[in-house]
């Protein structure tokens, strides 16, 4: 089996995990908190597959080298990385690839729709990954908001994880999930 580590899925991205646990994944995750770790575990394990929660700070770089090493001697290198990390640990996301090393990975980098802010841009964040000869693809998932008949909202969680898979199945370099444009739109 493959092994799909994902970072902060325990939330919106839940049904990531469990979908990736159904096409035959083992699935860890690293999350800020016990029970969210619980309520993952229970639905992977009740679908039949194998999960592995890990609590960490992704703020702290030697509690996170901890737990990603812990989670590759559970289920071995990582085939597969989905990470959403809040904008409070800014330098995690580099530092999960780059503690992956073992690994010739898939990182799925999610990204709330402010990566796309045009007064905002950041040419170097893909160039960070694509530099690092294991990662295989780098993959941004760049979440955007939808335009309705009452104007704009936020994506649902059940569209932020079509998206979030849909980009791992047609492995693309990057992907927008709804819409960031008009900018001055956005809810």
């Amino acid at each position: 089996m493959s092994h799909a580590l994902l970072v902060g899925a325990t939330g919106m991205l839940a049904d990531v995990a469990l979908a990736l646990a159904g096409q035959g994944f083992d699935v860890s995750s690293l999350a800020r908190s016990p029970s969210s770790h619980a309520r993952l575990r229970a639905r992977v394990e009740a679908a039949g597959g194998r999960y592995e929660g890990f609590i960490v700070d992704y703020t702290d770089s030697e509690a996170l080298d901890h737990a990603l090493r812990a989670a590759s001697a559970r289920f071995g290198p990582p085939a597969l990385a989905v990470a959403w990390v809040h904008g409070h640990a800014p330098r995690a996301p580099l530092q999960i690839a780059g503690l992956l090393a073992e690994a010739d990975l898939h990182f799925v980098h999610v990204l709330g729709s402010a990566s796309a802010d045009p007064a905002r841009p950041d040419p170097g964040r893909r160039a960070s990954f694509e530099a690092m000869a294991h990662v295989a693809l780098y993959t941004e998932v760049v979440l955007g908001f939808v335009m309705g008949a009452r104007g704009a909202r936020w994506l649902t969680d059940a569209e932020i994880c079509a998206g979030v898979l849909d980009a791992i199945a047609r492995a693309e370099p990057r992907r927008v999930v709804g819409q960031v444009r008009p900018w001055e739109a956005r809810p």
